[in-house]
């Protein structure tokens, strides 16, 4: 089900409702841009992938949501969905976003509205903005209750103290309106509407209407054409009639900033669930979550995992889950679309998955992939495709003792050896004592490299650049004499430790990427045939 700001209102409560009962979710996103990874190198370690993710993207935004929220029946077993794609889109003068031209010409041609998205996104806000606009709103509703409650024994008078000095430009226009008011007052018209004013000039004209018309008239303020506010006045109005008034108004408030907090409420709500939340590579997608909806994200790699933890304390990432061992044998890809052709064939079973409901239905007979809500719905089924070679219990997701070893990692790509992000713990400590990182003329190819590295046992490559590469050794014994025993006969070949280049910067990233990795019995190379397309 599509949900813009035409229905939001109106299917809010059903979201709600949806989030309580499932048992798990399914998300995914679009953005207006995706970060690079040029800078990534293999032997980074998961902070400082997280720092330079944060760096690369903060300018981007995500501009459709897709969840898609599953229930499983305690007694039948039967799996029902429910799939929500909320188009959000940024209100005001001071959001300011980047986009990609590539990611946004790849939206277009995968069939993205950006007419639906510009014209009935929902807007967003993160906790400050949402606590600062609750406040004020009800300073404003408490204001205007204390002065209802004080009107019935006020002498109408106010007092000059805060009044604003009227600029003589504007007192032309201050005496056109009093010529107004006083012929409504004498006419039978039931209202005036005070319009074609800017906000210092309605501000005067609200002094005006309160230091000499308090007793015989009540205001109002209007939405007009064209974005325009105006002032309607009626005649005194009751107690009554006051009180029925500012309920409505409340009731109106209230509703409008529902709808400036938009998309949020429903990703609090997730939050506040604190049940499973399963994507496909999603670190980009829980980085803009967090950033966009919740808070700024923390410079702080420990205080990003704090973050994660409170927000998001039940996570699982199918590519990650695809490392496992067993499932390789079966899943020769961890691209969403590959894994999901994967699981829809022995030894995999996904169970009959039903809509709760027909606008929230998808079928895969009816791709539309890149769609946030079908991408969501797809990485569910991959979900329950993949755990179903385990056999697990889908009433008790969070104790299967398979699944626990893949909770809370976020996949990263790109590194060698340590590829996720562990929310709940530390990552392992890898020692790179036995990483170089060389340099050599440009005709150089793999051979070139191992024949350098001939007398210190296996490796493996990994290609930076045209001209420079790390190089791992299978046997560690050796890396204490690489240095020393290396032949460097050639002026155009330098070799350095991989904790002397981290400390100097030698290399800055502004080409295409191969790593080299030593492993044993194993000689590996790659070498890219395009520059501008290689890739790891």
């Amino acid at each position: 089900m599509e949900i813009t700001t035409e229905n939001f209102k109106e299917q809010l409560p059903s979201i709600r409702k949806t989030i309580q009962e499932a048992n798990f979710f399914a998300f995914d996103s679009e953005f207006t841009g995706l970060t690079t990874d040029r800078n990534i190198f293999s032997f980074d370690t998961p902070e400082e992938v997280y720092q330079k993710t944060i760096e690369n993207s903060s300018n981007f935004t995500i501009i459709q949501l897709g969840l898609c929220a599953f229930r499983v029946e305690p007694e039948t077993r039967q799996v029902t969905y429910k799939c929500y794609n909320f188009y959000c889109y940024p209100k005001g003068r001071f959001n300011v976003f980047t986009c990609q031209g590539d990611s946004m010409r790849f939206l277009a041609e995968n069939g993205f509205d950006f007419n639906k998205l510009f014209r009935y996104g929902l807007s967003f806000c993160v906790e400050t903005d949402e606590q600062r606009l609750r406040t004020e709103l009800r300073e404003r509703q408490e204001q205007r209750a204390n002065a209802l409650q004080d009107e019935d024994v006020s002498d109408g008078e106010t007092a000059s103290v805060n009044m604003v000095p009227v600029p003589p430009g504007e007192e032309k226009l201050l005496s056109d309106i009093t010529e107004r008011i006083e012929q409504f007052l004498t006419s039978e018209n039931k209202d005036l509407t005070i319009k074609d004013c800017n906000g210092f000039q309605r501000k005067l004209v609200y002094q005006l209407l309160e230091s000499k018309y308090k007793k015989k008239i009540s205001t109002s303020a209007v939405h007009l054409a064209n974005n325009h506010k105006g002032i309607l006045i009626e005649r005194k109005r009751t107690k009554e009639e006051e009180l029925k008034l500012e309920e409505e108004r409340v009731t109106q408030e209230n509703d409008e900033l529902n709808n400036m907090i938009g998309l949020s409420l429903v990703l609090q709500e997730l939050s506040k669930s604190k049940k499973l939340i399963v994507g496909h590579n999603m670190l980009l997608d829980l980085l803009f979550v967090i950033r966009q909806f919740f808070r700024p994200l923390p410079a702080d790699y420990q205080e990003f995992k704090k973050t994660v933890r409170e927000l998001f304390p039940h996570l699982l990432d199918t590519k990650y889950l695809c490392t496992n061992a067993e499932l390789k044998l079966h899943v020769n890809s961890s691209v969403l679309g590959h894994v999901f052709e994967s699981v829809q064939k022995e030894p995999f079973k996904i169970p009959e998955v039903t809509s709760g409901c027909d606008d929230h239905e998808y079928s895969t007979n009816d791709s539309k992939q890149h769609e946030a809500g079908y991408d969501a719905y797809v990485t569910g089924l991959c979900f329950l495709g993949l755990i179903s070679y385990f056999k697990t219990d889908l009433l008790d997701l969070q104790n299967d003792p398979i699944l626990k070893s893949y909770f809370n990692r976020i996949f990263l790509l790109r590194l060698a050896d340590v590829n996720y992000i562990y929310t709940h713990g530390k990552e392992p400590s890898i020692s790179r004592e036995h990483v170089f990182f060389i340099t050599f003329p440009e005709n150089w190819r793999s051979t070139d490299i191992l024949i350098r590295f001939r007398n210190y046992g296996q490796v493996h490559i990994n290609w930076v650049n045209n001209n420079s590469a790390f190089v791992t050794l299978h046997n560690r014994d050796y890396a204490s004499h690489v240095i020393k025993t290396i032949d460097k006969s050639s002026s155009l070949f330098t070799i350095c430790t991989f904790n002397q280049f981290k400390a100097k910067h030698v290399l800055e990233l502004n080409g295409d990427t191969i790593v080299v990795v030593l492993r044993e019995g194993i000689v590996c190379a790659a070498k890219p045939k395009k520059k501008k397309n290689r890739q790891p």
